[in-house]
């Protein structure tokens, strides 16, 4: 007997009709669920939410919180499994490894109404066309400790504006103790050495690539003497990870260090009576350069295998305005609204030292978005580490860097 007619496989095919209509999935009772990947503590992002759903009662959100140690490789295997967010947060670091494997869509005719209104479109763009939205932007600043500069007779009242400035306060500080040090310098975490010298080089007319990111431009003059101004303070810095020069800053041990926002929350806390100033990057000299630092984003993306694409992008529109960034920024204090009139909203009149670091913005520069910037990246940082530990002198080790990126980039063409 043919199953075409078999009273047990109708009741099955009944039922699969009835689970269809109903929606298991997305959607339910004309209601679309967009899933959301980011990296926030859920309190801080779930009002901004509650208030998307109140406004946009047809969506509803599901959001998911990631880690910094596994969020990538979580959504690499997402995509790779064809079952992507909808929504996603996306790190700068690797959002050009996504544009290369073609898993973003292009959002640049879609958006073109919002170029205006955020800033940091350079590290979204690829080729002149935007794969995702920049939300949150992040940057360094220089801590100073008052009470050592002071200490030395220099008034923080007049900061180091300029490398020989900030060298000869670096200097001082460090002589006047032995249990001191002048400046904070990064070893032991590969991973963030060029964030903490490109600052120098880029504020000195130094880039990474050429404009059509073609070519390496590591091997400079202007690299070349950044680098050897930035080791030139090593003979008075402290050398050690990110963590443990922001701990010594906080018990009063170095005079200098760069760092990101989150030390605002933490100082006041940690050491309450530790007096201590947010100063802006040095220039090269006084009428030279540019007080610049580096520039990282938080963009939001969508991926090729979204199911519900429109209702992501309505969700991005939202949180990328500034009144809704804004209360992101003033819970974790780790990343500031990439809103252009968030510049002006009255929390920064009150926190001074927060409005420093908007101000570092504007001077701020990110690394290119290039397919392959996560190797790029990598021989920057081994070859700073070679010459941070005396290995090799700064114009061999920027010349090695050079080559070896040189012909990274011509096995991509």
């Amino acid at each position: 007997m043919g199953s075409r007619g078999h009273p047990v496989v109708a009741l099955w095919v009944a039922l699969a009709v009835v689970v269809a209509l109903t929606g298991c999935g997305r959607r339910d009772r004309g209601t679309t669920t967009v899933v959301f990947w980011q990296f926030s503590p859920l309190p801080a992002i779930q009002p901004v939410l509650d208030k998307f759903q109140h406004e946009h009662p047809g969506i509803r959100v599901e959001v998911e919180q990631l880690t910094w140690q596994s969020g990538r490789e979580k959504i690499v295997a997402a995509v790779a499994a064809g079952r992507p967010p909808d929504l996603c947060e996306i790190g700068s670091t690797f959002l050009p490894g996504l544009v290369a494997d073609s898993t973003l869509i292009d959002l640049t005719d879609s958006i073109a109404d919002l170029k205006p209104e955020l800033r940091g479109w350079r590290v979204t763009e690829y080729l002149g066309r935007s794969y995702a939205i920049p939300w949150m932007l992040g940057t360094r600043a220089m801590y100073m400790n008052a009470d050592l500069m002071r200490g030395v007779g220099l008034p923080p009242e007049n900061p180091p504006t300029t490398w020989t400035d900030f060298a000869r306060a670096v200097e001082q500080i460090d002589a006047a103790g032995p249990d001191l040090k002048g400046f904070g310098m990064n070893a032991g975490e590969r991973e963030v050495l060029f964030k903490k010298f490109m600052p120098f080089a880029w504020g000195n007319g130094g880039d990474i690539l050429d404009s059509t990111l073609t070519h390496s431009v590591v091997y400079s003059p202007q690299n070349v003497e950044a680098l050897r101004f930035y080791l030139s303070l090593k003979p008075f810095s402290l050398l050690d990870r990110q963590e443990m020069l922001d701990e010594a800053f906080t018990r009063g041990r170095i005079g200098f260090t760069i760092s990101g926002p989150w030390m605002l929350r933490k100082l006041p806390e940690s050491a309450p009576q530790l007096h201590f100033v947010v100063i802006l990057m040095p220039r090269p000299g006084k009428d030279r350069g540019t007080p610049a630092s580096f520039a990282g984003a938080e963009a939001l993306g969508i991926f090729r295998g979204a199911k519900e694409k429109s209702a992501a992008l309505t969700l991005a529109r939202f949180l990328v305005r500034e009144e809704n960034a804004m209360p992101l920024y003033i819970a974790t204090g780790n990343a500031f609204p990439a809103a252009a009139a968030a510049v002006e909203d009255t929390y920064f009149v009150s926190h001074p030292r927060d409005k420093v670091f908007v101000q570092q913005l504007q001077t701020a520069v990110a690394p290119p978005v290039h397919p392959r910037w996560v190797e790029i990246e990598e021989i920057l940082n081994s070859e700073l580490e070679e010459a941070i530990y005396g290995k090799k002198p700064a114009d061999e080790a920027l010349r090695s860097a050079d080559q070896r990126i040189g012909a990274l980039l011509q096995t991509g063409r």
